[in-house]
């Protein structure tokens, strides 16, 4: 007797497709292979980018090492030029391993090209185009697909490969112009020694002249290159008198939000130290902000003069004693009447000392700013004169806080900058963006005095300088060389150095940017929490990157060394970092001592070739 099945009996295979549990299989069927064949296409995608950026990137070295190779070469005869393909497609093929991603490069998909004379410049152009297999078609198949259009009736089928290409140009030239700027910090503790164990090798401002000289002799013997050469000493200012006409468009002879009917342009026979020095406070706008530009001369806002030397309400001389009690405490008094003198500069001859105000109030209220007066202290038993500068210091010089090695704008003359490299001494804070800054401008065609105008560009007796940014074969170079962090001052002291420089300017300690960034309080580096304050070492550091990347996105080339112990210790860590991310890629470098630096400045006078990428 047959056995009957039962309810619950498996179906047959028709049955199973006829019921819902068959439309359940066969849509799980479709959407996992459609999901597997977007992994798929996912997959090529990403196959595809790998691919060419490696091409791209093989094809760059070999587009470079094959520029090189044409020394070896005379391209107008065919046996060498077949050569010279040999070596282009060899060089590629060192960057590009075989099989790479599966891709395939036949011979005959590589080319290597050179156009013009190495007498009046060569144009090196390389490409490569191969095809590397996808996986989406294995899933879909090469089905065709009517797209409405194409000659077999806009059916295509689905390709089972990709192509992938690359290519690009260098150009070669027989002799390069070449315009450098160096940007050396000038400040005190220059004056250390660069090995705190071994002091055969002198101090870091001895090493820096050593290998500075050492930079510009190497650059001069290459016969490749037509070299100008600028150098930009810095502290927190730059001194810029004997490369700028002071009567040019780019200096407002005035400081009309600080004193503007006591100051002189020129040398005063009553007052020693009187008229500009040669620094300048950069331009701010309306809303009294900074800008990390390079301007141009004829700018507005212009740049102001920096007088340093005549307050802004007169100069007042406060005269004080003190006296200690048995019990050890000082107590300071002041007396109500000072002598105000008009029109003099803050160098002031007397007997005894120079102090602040005791931490004491003058009538009961906070005495007046510390750069419109100094105390002289009537119970000091010295009777010697002594000069001292707005500092309180005694070393005294010809431009007062602007006595810095000036800056010497591009040259040829090797003895030009071999003297001015030799002047440069050890003294001041340090502010590197107002070197930057400097250094920018050397380099930017608009200061040219052609372009800016007769008498309001730089002095040179090559008045094309700084060259057109558009010029074939232009290498615009700038090394920036520091041994210590940016250092804003305190809010104590004697002039305190926050309020006397390049940057803040001259009795102002705020340093406003706002396209730069804002501090947590809402202000612009100035901050109510921190007055008297420039702001924070972080807010000149960001300050610095904005001047560094301003100047990269115009095409300028920026080597950053930092030199002696300066990122060894915790401190200097953050301004280390400022210092590699104001590089070029691959362009920082750290000495650690004097012989190192000598040897990375000859290492950047070899990467300063002819050939270039242009493409």
């Amino acid at each position: 007797m047959r056995k009957r099945h039962g309810p619950l009996s498996a179906r047959s295979a028709r049955n199973l497709m006829c019921g819902d549990e068959g439309a359940v299989t066969m849509m799980f069927a479709v959407c996992a292979s459609m999901m597997i064949g977007s992994m798929c296409m996912a997959i090529d995608s990403i196959h595809y980018e790998m691919t060419q950026a490696r091409m791209q990137m093989a094809l760059d070295v070999a587009t470079l090492s094959a520029g090189a190779d044409l020394a070896h070469y005379d391209t107008t005869k065919p046996a060498d030029l077949s050569n010279w393909k040999t070596d282009a497609r060899a060089y590629y093929d060192v960057n590009m391993p075989s099989g790479y991603m599966a891709l395939n490069l036949p011979n005959a998909n590589f080319s290597a090209t050179v156009t013009g004379a190495p007498a009046t410049g060569q144009t090196i152009r390389l490409s490569a185009a191969g095809s590397m297999p996808l996986l989406a078609p294995v899933i879909f198949g090469k089905t065709a697909t009517d797209t409405g259009s194409g000659s077999n009736g806009g059916n295509q089928t689905n390709p089972d490969a990709a192509n992938v290409s690359a290519s690009n140009a260098a150009l070669r030239l027989p002799k390069s112009t070449l315009e450098l700027v160096m940007v050396l910090d000038n400040t005190g503790s220059m004056t250390d020694y660069a090995n705190s164990k071994d002091h055969s090798a002198g101090t870091k401002i001895t090493g820096l002249r050593a290998a500075a000289q050492n930079l510009v002799t190497s650059i001069f013997q290459s016969s490749t290159t037509d070299s100008y050469v600028g150098l930009v000493p810095f502290t927190t200012m730059v001194n810029v008198k004997k490369a700028l006409q002071p009567t040019g468009k780019w200096l407002t002879p005035l400081f009309d939000n600080y004193n503007s009917q006591h100051m002189s342009m020129t040398t005063s026979s009553s007052w020693k130290g009187s008229g500009w020095g040669g620094c300048a406070v950069e331009p701010r706008d309306a809303g009294d902000n900074l800008s990390p530009q390079a301007y141009n001369p004829a700018s507005s806002p212009n740049f102001r003069p920096f007088f340093w030397n005549v307050p802004k309400n007169n100069f007042s001389v406060y005269t004080y004693t003190t006296a200690t009690s048995r019990k050890g405490v000082t107590t300071c008094t002041i007396n109500n009447t000072p002598t105000a003198t008009v029109g003099a500069p803050l160098t002031y001859l007397t007997s005894g000392g120079v102090t602040t105000s005791c931490g004491t109030t003058y009538s009961g209220a906070t005495p007046p700013a510390i750069y419109d007066q100094w105390y002289v202290n009537k119970s000091s038993s010295s009777t010697s004169t002594i000069t001292y500068d707005q500092n309180g210091n005694t070393n005294y010089g010809a431009n007062g806080p602007c006595s810095i090695a000036p800056a010497l704008f591009l040259t040829k003359s090797q003895s030009d900058l071999t003297t001015g490299i030799a002047n440069m001494n050890a003294a001041g804070s340090t502010l590197i963006p107002t070197g930057l800054l400097w250094g920018w401008r050397m380099l930017k065609s608009s200061w040219s005095d052609n372009v800016a105008g007769t008498g309001n560009g730089w002095i040179s007796t090559d008045t094309t300088l700084p060259r057109l940014e558009t010029t074939q074969g232009l290498q615009r170079v700038l090394i920036v060389l520091t041994d210590g962090e940016n250092d804003p001052g305190g809010s104590t002291g004697i002039m305190p150095p926050q309020a006397f420089n390049g940057l803040s300017g001259v009795g102002r300690s705020d340093l406003k940017a706002n396209t730069v960034f804002r501090a947590d309080d809402g202000s612009s580096l100035a901050s109510t929490k921190r007055p008297g304050s420039m702001g924070s070492v972080d807010d000149i550091n960001t300050f610095q990157l904005a001047v560094c990347s301003a100047m990269k996105q115009e095409g300028i080339i920026i080597y950053s060394i930092t030199f002696g112990t300066y990122g060894t210790d915790t401190a200097s860590v953050s301004a280390q970092t400022t210092m590699q991310n104001c590089a070029s890629p691959g362009n920082y470098y750290h000495a650690p001592s004097n012989a190192t630096l000598n040897q990375i400045f000859q290492q950047i006078a070899g990467n300063l070739g002819v050939l270039r990428l242009t493409q």
